[in-house]
């Protein structure tokens, strides 16, 4: 079946950002069906994953991040207990985007993964967070999942959970010798002297093995350098935990969590933070139902024909005229909070374009006066199609990471902030 050679491709000889305990469970899983010796690998059931997310009543979207994580996944490997970085990356960008979620909360249980992919998508909840509260319940969170984690504004573990791992691992497996005892003799025909590098029918040369250390060292500086700007610590202080793990209290102590407690305490406490912010809403809610009431008048309509029925079929009373004469006269302020409105409107759709990674979609959606909903949905089937960083290593098909310029910069923002000044 073509699909163990893939399984082994992702596994053997590849930089991973997974916890050591796990990558010796994957490797007893699937050693026997790759000719690997499983016997020294423990072996324990597979992790599960959930489907989706919820949001809840009060506007927290709940992000599962559960499992082995890996870049893509499909059919059988996704049954396995795998959790994909594109799976998680639609999720964060429909929560982000969407109106009705005041705040992200990343559900994490997992014991990390494969490199590629995982470096853009910390960069994408970097950028969220500057937008939407964003916290992290970790239930386990090593290696590739802690890098998620560190990305949130605060980390919550359990008495007994753990979080850390922050290091690099590689396995190669030389099979020469089983080979041999086989009667088999493998002859690798090449153009290029590092095409057979990292064979498994014969030893790691040298020259391969340090080719993988300097890539090993090179994810390993990215791995730190995001850690200790998510946690704002220095990349020193990650560097000195040497890959170590830590549980509960310990966690706070090292650095790499901020409270102790289950997730109930999470929900209750990331809810009350919010709480003003929904009051904002609710008044936000009102003003909107009221202008709709007096926009008619500003279009033209006569104060009469905008009343009720009744009021409308008899003389106006003394008072009701001194009313709509109130109303007459906040009609400026009530065109300029309109326009305040559309302004916010357009910060939105720009700022969710940056998130996405795409800053010169905004103005086209601006001006052709696109909604918010069908903002969202372009844009992730624009990331579904897109690459993600993978290890220089394993692939040529790399990429740079991308860089997002800041909000506040951006020229239609600006533009729509002088439009608004303007009236």
């Amino acid at each position: 079946m073509r699909i163990l050679p893939n399984l082994a491709s992702r596994i053997i000889g590849t930089p991973l950002l997974v916890e050591e305990k796990k990558l010796n469970i994957i490797l007893g899983a699937i050693g026997p069906r790759i000719g690997i010796d499983a016997s020294q690998f423990d072996l324990e059931n597979p992790d599960t994953k959930d489907g989706g997310y919820q949001v809840t009543d009060n506007g927290i979207a709940v992000i599962p991040v559960r499992g082995t994580l890996v870049k893509r996944a499909s059919g059988v490997d996704a049954m396995s207990g795998l959790s994909t970085y594109v799976d998680i990356e639609n999720m964060i960008m429909d929560a982000a985007t969407d109106g009705k979620v005041k705040a992200i909360l990343l559900d994490l249980d997992s014991n990390g993964g494969e490199v590629g992919g995982v470096f853009d998508l910390a960069d994408l909840l970097l950028e969220v967070r500057k937008e939407k509260p964003l916290w992290a319940f970790a239930d386990d969170a090593y290696s590739a999942a802690y890098l998620l984690a560190s990305t949130a504004h605060k980390v919550y573990v359990t008495q007994t959970s753990g979080v850390g791992s922050v290091g690099v691992i590689s396995v190669h497996v030389d099979e020469s010798q089983k080979d041999e005892k086989e009667g088999l003799k493998y002859t690798l025909v090449t153009a290029g002297e590092q095409k057979a590098d990292f064979s498994s029918h014969a030893p790691l040369t040298d020259s391969a093995k340090t080719k993988l250390q300097m890539e090993i060292n090179r994810i390993y500086g990215k791995f730190t350098a995001l850690v200790a700007q998510g946690r704002n610590i220095s990349i020193e202080q990650v560097v000195n935990t040497q890959a170590g793990i830590f549980f509960g209290d310990e966690a706070i102590t090292a650095g790499f969590a901020d409270a102790v407690g289950t997730m109930r305490d999470v929900m209750a406490e990331l809810s009350r933070s919010i709480r003003p912010s929904l009051k904002i809403n609710n008044l936000r809610k009102e003003f909107q139902m009221d202008n709709q009431g007096v926009a008619v008048i500003a279009a033209g309509e006569s104060p009469a024909a905008a009343a009720t029925p009744a009021a409308a079929a008899t003389p106006a009373a003394p008072g009701a005229v001194q009313e709509m004469a109130v109303k007459k006269a906040d009609e400026g302020a009530l065109r300029a909070a309109a326009m305040e409105g559309f302004r916010k409107e357009a910060q939105a759709i720009s700022e969710t374009c940056q998130i996405a990674g795409f800053p010169e979609l905004a103005g086209g959606y601006i001006a052709s006066g696109t909604s918010m909903e069908a903002v969202r949905k372009d844009l992730l089937a624009k990331r579904t199609d897109g690459q993600e960083i993978q290890s220089q290593v394993v692939s040529a098909n790399t990429t740079n990471m991308p860089t997002h310029s800041s909000i506040e910069n951006n020229p239609v923002v600006k533009a729509c902030v002088r439009i608004a000044g303007g009236h």
